[in-house]
């Protein structure tokens, strides 16, 4: 007799499952009501699916922007670029898992979605704010076939000028028109319960907000924190001193993301006392002390404060007690000396709940209270309000500037900020992500942290060759020329020598770990690259030229590299793996996979794959195999050996 799996009254219904497939794959064409229903945006629904049959109005503001659809159009095109491995750029190649990638981080991330799909824990990014220049260094590339897309999207002649203009612009427009595709794309590489944190400033924050509810769905929105990062606050900001930033926070899916807490002392906490006004500690006697202490210097503050029987504190204009009984109190210390009260007889008045009445050798002794401050209370749960005064910018350009020997870069984000991100939403052994990689402080920060809990994070930052202006920061230009001798200045080679430095300054800093040796502080340099051969693909045989053939068939000893590394991202494998070399310029294996990419004989590759048996599935470079009859028969070989068909790729 058959029985049910599961009890037919707690049974997932057929619309429960279509509403979770729907919030997980499209979470912001769905929004939860407020008595708990759903309801589906039928138009922004299209959008995800089909964006040239959607019909949405690009007139407005909010959401509807002049190039949305062709945004989201620009996520999900076909990428051209491949990457090209910069070893001599990178350190410790051949062991380090952390990743650098240079180039634009649209390129960066379709790529990147082969073989990190939901694979990343924490992303965070500190995107462009579009306040201080005139255009964005980031200005995605319009072509002929890009026009006729954007005709096939519904747009007319007077909008596609208009959005060539605006990208790259300073408009809101713009900048939402930038910050879409690489959010979509973003959130694909999450994990389920992966979580993504974003900076940003007043300019672009509420615009940020309702961009990312719809990438993210606004039931996966955590926080919006307010960072504070200098306390002093920006007195050229006009009528309030700027103080914060903001850190948006969301999860791919909040059902399964867990935060963790901050790591503090508990005694720290035991140093508090509550009454009805808060929490509050022992802090100095209201008696003032000190050169400017006595009597004659502060005539003010010399009264009488009165207690009562009940213990109670006041003050008197005319200095006289309310009841003869009340005790009397004048700013006398032990030695006799007359002082004076740091309060004043208002404050006093004002504030008796701030005082403290204690019982001393020669009678009662007051003490004011110290209330918590921002920042002095430790606590497990991070607060929406972010604050510690290690976050302060200036303390980070400073130790940047002591890191490097010069200061080349301005307001990078501080690294106990990003560490204690990283402690709130990563696991050992999570990756994480920063596509807008700037100095590299998100590097240094895991590098950090790694250190410090003795644990193995990893990262994958992407930065731009952005060039560095002569007339704008001649210090940083002349930094990357001539301390690094790098022939362009851009803001990567600026992003790589932090990394390699704050990589041995962290070892040196913990070098009475036991393991601190085994530390990762390396990272491999991947460019991104045109692929030339797939331009050469799309050729007609007779436009085609002499170069063109060459290229196809007598690749050079780096572009083994680089089709080996290329082959990593089709295969969906990690770029940290590790490629073995069994035959030069032939054979490769990399974890369970071999890679064929050069002539080689047929009973050599059963001989290899007999002596490495954890090989699963076999690929093969077809541009470098110049062996008909060995592509012919390979299939063959493979089936005796006892693989299945599904298990060999042809690639190229």
């Amino acid at each position: 007799m058959k029985h049910l799996k599961q009890d037919i009254l707690t049974q997932e219904s057929i619309n429960e499952r279509n509403i979770a497939l729907l919030r997980e794959n499209f979470p912001g064409a769905i929004e939860e009501n407020i008595d708990g229903s759903f309801t589906v945006n039928a138009n922004k629904l299209q959008m995800l699916i089909d964006p040239k049959n959607a019909t949405i109005e690009e007139n407005g503001y909010e959401l509807n922007w002049v190039g949305k659809k062709e945004a989201y159009h620009t996520a999900f095109s076909k990428n051209t670029k491949i990457l090209k491995p910069l070893k001599a750029d990178s350190k410790d190649f051949d062991t380090t898992e952390n990743i650098l990638i240079k180039g634009d981080n649209l390129d960066a991330l379709k790529i990147l979605k082969n073989n990190y799909f939901e694979a990343i824990k924490m992303i965070y990014i500190d995107p462009p704010y579009n306040t201080k220049s005139e255009n964005f260094v980031y200005r995605d590339n319009f072509t002929k076939s890009l026009e006729e897309t954007m005709e096939e999207l519904g747009y007319d002649a007077e909008n596609i000028d208009y959005i060539k203009n605006i990208q790259g612009a300073r408009t809101h427009s713009g900048w939402l028109s930038f910050m879409y595709p690489r959010l979509l794309l973003a959130r694909d590489l999450l994990k389920d319960e992966g979580v993504v944190f974003i900076s940003i400033d007043d300019n672009e924050q509420a615009n940020l907000k309702v961009l990312a509810d719809e990438v993210f769905g606004t039931g996966n929105f955590i926080a919006n924190l307010s960072v504070i990062m200098n306390l002093k606050g920006n007195q050229d900001s006009f009528g309030f001193a700027d103080t914060h930033e903001y850190t948006l926070v969301y999860a791919k899916d909040k059902n399964k993301c867990s935060l963790g807490v901050f790591d503090i002392d508990e005694d720290e906490l035991d140093d508090w006392t509550e009454d009805d006004w808060g929490l509050y500690k022992k802090a100095d006697t209201l008696r003032r002390t000190g050169q400017d202490a006595s009597r004659e210097k502060r005539q003010k503050g010399w009264f009488p404060i009165f207690i009562t029987e009940s213990d109670e504190i006041y003050v008197s204009n005319d200095d006289q007690p309310k009841n003869q009984n009340d005790i009397i109190l004048w700013p006398i210390n032990e030695d006799g000396e007359e002082l004076s009260w740091t309060w004043s007889k208002k404050k006093i008045t004002d504030e008796p709940h701030n005082l403290i009445l204690t019982d001393g050798r020669q009678g009662k002794n007051i003490y004011k209270k110290q209330r918590p401050k921002l920042g002095d209370l430790p606590t497990k749960k991070p607060k929406s309000v972010f604050y510690k005064p290690e976050y302060s910018t200036s303390t980070a350009t400073t130790q940047l500037k002591n890191l490097l020997g010069k200061k080349v870069f301005d307001g990078p984000k501080p690294v106990p900020f990003i560490s204690d991100l990283i402690m709130l939403a990563t696991q050992e052994n999570d990756i994480i992500l920063d596509f807008f990689a700037g100095s590299g402080t998100t590097g240094h920060s895991v590098m950090k942290f790694n250190a410090e809990y003795e644990q193995n994070r990893k990262f994958i930052l992407i930065q731009l060759p952005e060039i560095i202006s002569l007339k704008k920061n001649k210090d940083a230009y002349e930094y990357v020329e001539k301390t690094l001798k790098k022939t362009t200045s851009t803001i990567f080679e600026i992003t790589a020598e932090r990394l390699r430095r704050s990589g041995e300054e962290v070892k040196s800093m913990y070098k009475y770990l036991d393991n601190i040796q085994n530390l990762d502080i390396g990272f491999r340099v991947f460019e991104i690259v045109k692929d030339e051969k797939q331009a050469i693909y799309k050729k007609s045989l007779e436009e085609a030229s002499q170069a063109d053939l060459t290229l196809l068939t007598m690749p050079q000893m780096e572009d083994i590299d680089t089709v080996l590394y290329n082959l990593l991202v089709a295969e969906a494998l990690p770029l940290s793996t590790k490629i073995n070399c069994l035959k030069e310029n032939a054979f490769y294996i990399a974890d369970n996979v071999a890679f064929i990419v050069g002539d080689i004989k047929l009973e050599e590759v059963s001989k290899l794959l007999a002596e490495h048996k954890k090989v699963e599935y076999i690929t093969i470079y077809s541009p470098l195999v110049n062996d008909n009859k060995f592509s012919l028969e390979v299939g063959n070989e493979l089936t005796r050996l006892g693989f299945s068909n599904d298990k060999l790729r042809f690639r190229g």
